[in-house]
């Protein structure tokens, strides 16, 4: 029983970010670009709960990014779960309750993930000019990903934070 809602909450969770970015914040840009929702939860799930668990959100994050984008089912799947895997390695080293830390690490995946978008979606048809898509795509989207995540990292750690307590509770009670 444990296990299932912290599944399911984990599913709503990804399901409210992958409706804000795919339908509220795409449909209002702020600054021409659209916030990585499920990026910030990747980087959140792994680095708060350790590899196995970043790498299924990295999954199901990636999956839902393929489904909408129309292209290769595998493609987004692929960084993502890469993405979730390394901040799940970090989770033994860090401590995850500073904001500090997630945030640095959340700037670091935005620009790994929108390099590789760049390398795969447009260096490959020689399109070469890498200083506009840094300055116009990279940087805005870094930076509005980044302000959101000092929000959604807050939201996913106190979540995080009670279902520990309620295992913790729960556990107690049956020894």
């Amino acid at each position: 029983m444990r296990r299932f809602k912290r599944v399911f909450i984990t599913a709503l969770i990804i399901f409210a970010g992958f409706i804000l970015q795919f339908g509220l914040f795409a449909n209002s840009p702020l600054i021409g670009t659209v916030p990585n929702i499920l990026l910030i939860i990747t980087v959140s799930f792994g680095f708060m709960n350790g590899k196995n668990q970043g790498m299924a959100v990295g999954f199901a994050c990636g999956l839902l990014m393929d489904i909408v984008s129309m292209s290769a089912v595998g493609f987004h799947m692929i960084i993502f779960i890469l993405i979730g895997y390394v901040n799940g390695a970090l989770h033994r080293f860090l401590y995850s309750d500073s904001i500090i830390f997630p945030l640095f690490v959340t700037t670091f995946c935005s620009f790994t993930y929108s390099g590789y978008l760049y390398v795969f979606q447009f260096l490959i048809r020689n399109r070469l000019n890498f200083v506009y898509y840094l300055l116009h795509v990279i940087i805005p989207e870094a930076v509005y990903t980044v302000v959101l995540a000092v929000l959604v990292y807050q939201i996913i750690s106190s979540v995080n934070y009670r279902l520990e307590e309620a295992e913790r509770r729960s556990a107690t009670k049956f020894v």
